[in-house]
């Protein structure tokens, strides 16, 4: 009650404070970042505009201070959140982004050697693709320099999951754009290894990104079909996974037999190979422990 009580203005400069004081235990910092997100996303115009200039440049100028300065991974992604929401408000009707500082703190921190700031900087493009507003097909040989340079680290395996979730986002905000589809292609490759490593890291975050690609921008997965429906085969049918993982796999073929149906027709190979997967899946049950331990049938049984 107290905190809803606060001006919009005074919220602002006093979250900042919370999560720029280090001393503070982390919850209430993650706390403070999470409520200023959410101000930023639910009353951005009645509070950012009404600042003075001053105070706007200050505010911009702090969150990538604190980005840089901060040391912990989870609360540096929460203030990450934050910077991608403030320069999602900062596009104006025409597409211009207003905060050029952002952009050049995403360029300066993906090249950098801290792999911290490379997260950051991956993390916030992940976050709100349509940062580069219209200045965005100016810059696509950047960004996709950027992309494949990332997926390209073979030393830090986190770094090639960010850059192929960020690709993901990427070509789904671009979902109309076939052109750009074309550009990216060679992406696919190193997109179809990082959903394969990762879910041997166990992390499947990777793989519902291409669920997604699959669902809304199938055509994206054209030029490397035959293995995107091969490695989901292969995931699908790995019983060292967890079932979650194998599910999503075989949702990759199934969502594609749903969007991209004509694309199928040349592997049906593939689909003739899944069937008996799927027929494995739904009849590999976990054991129940209650069952193991039972040694009486209930009569209800047989009724």
């Amino acid at each position: 009650e107290t905190y809803e009580n606060i001006p919009g203005q005074s919220k602002i400069t006093f979250l900042l404070q919370a999560i720029r004081n280090t001393a503070a235990a982390e919850e209430a910092r993650q706390m403070a970042a999470v409520l200023l997100r959410r101000l930023l996303s639910s009353a951005f115009d009645e509070v950012y505009p009404t600042l003075p200039s001053d105070v706007q440049t200050a505010i911009k100028s702090e969150l990538l201070m604190i980005i840089q300065m901060e040391t912990q991974s989870s609360m540096r992604k929460k203030i990450c959140d934050i910077a991608a929401e403030l320069a999602r408000n900062l596009i104006d009707e025409d597409g211009n982004n207003q905060w050029p500082e952002g952009l050049k703190f995403l360029f300066d921190s993906v090249s950098s050697q801290n792999m911290g700031l490379r997260e950051a900087a991956l993390h916030i493009f992940w976050n709100f693709p349509g940062i580069f507003g219209n200045q965005q097909q100016h810059y696509l040989d950047v960004i996709k320099r950027m992309l494949v340079q990332c997926m390209q680290d073979q030393e830090h395996p986190s770094i090639r999951t960010l850059s192929a979730r960020a690709t993901a986002a990427f070509i789904l905000a671009n979902e109309h754009n076939v052109a750009l589809f074309k550009h990216f292609a060679d992406l696919l490759p190193g997109f179809l290894q990082a959903v394969n490593d990762s879910c041997y890291q166990n992390d499947d975050s990777v793989l519902k990104s291409l669920v997604e690609i699959a669902d809304t921008v199938p055509k994206y997965l054209r030029p490397h079909l035959e293995a995107t429906l091969q490695l989901s085969l292969k995931l699908c049918g790995d019983t060292g996974l967890n079932n979650m993982q194998r599910q999503l796999a075989l949702e990759v073929i199934v969502t594609l037999s749903e969007t991209a149906a004509a694309m199928l027709r040349k592997h049906t190979n593939i689909v003739a190979q899944t069937i008996p997967q799927m027929l494995a899946m739904m009849v590999d049950l976990e054991e129940d422990e209650d069952w193991a331990n039972a040694d009486e049938l209930e009569d209800d049984d047989f009724d």
